[in-house]
């Protein structure tokens, strides 16, 4: 077993200053409701969506990006208690809980929740093991 004992702090805490991507995993499982036509709908009972996200995260003088527990307390307070678990046509805001509009919600929340100085990237969401969706910085500024 290794003796931590005589480690000292660093003379330098910060060896570069680049910002870094942080990536981070979720995963939950809801009921959903689906319309493709105002008739026609498939119900979605315990659905498991999946995404990630990457985070641009400034370098600070500890020479640390956003702490990945950080972006878990966000997601676990301001985001999770809409999703998992839950009748999503019930909890998110009106509209059809399509994959595509589930990671746009997603997307807006981690937003305007992000500590100062961080900005979300990439969101990939996934319906399946197969199939998903990617947003990206560039094509939500572009809307």
């Amino acid at each position: 077993m290794t003796n931590f004992e005589n480690v000292q702090p660093p003379k330098q805490f910060k060896y570069r200053s680049n910002a870094v991507l942080i990536k981070n995993y979720y995963e939950f499982t809801c009921d959903n409701r689906i319309y493709f036509t105002q008739t026609v709908h498939k119900d979605l009972a315990n659905q498991r969506y999946q995404f990630n996200i990457e985070i641009l995260s400034q370098i600070d003088d500890y020479g640390l990006a956003l702490d990945f527990n950080e972006v878990d307390k966000i997601y676990k307070s301001k985001i999770a208690t809409y999703l998992d678990g839950q009748l999503i046509n019930e909890a998110l805001p009106p509209m059809n809980t399509t994959a595509e509009n589930i990671a746009f919600w997603i997307w807006e929340q981690f937003e305007q929740f992000l500590p100062e100085n961080n900005t979300l990237q990439k969101l990939e969401f996934f319906e399946n093991e197969t199939q998903g969706l990617v947003l990206t910085r560039e094509r939500m500024e572009a809307n």
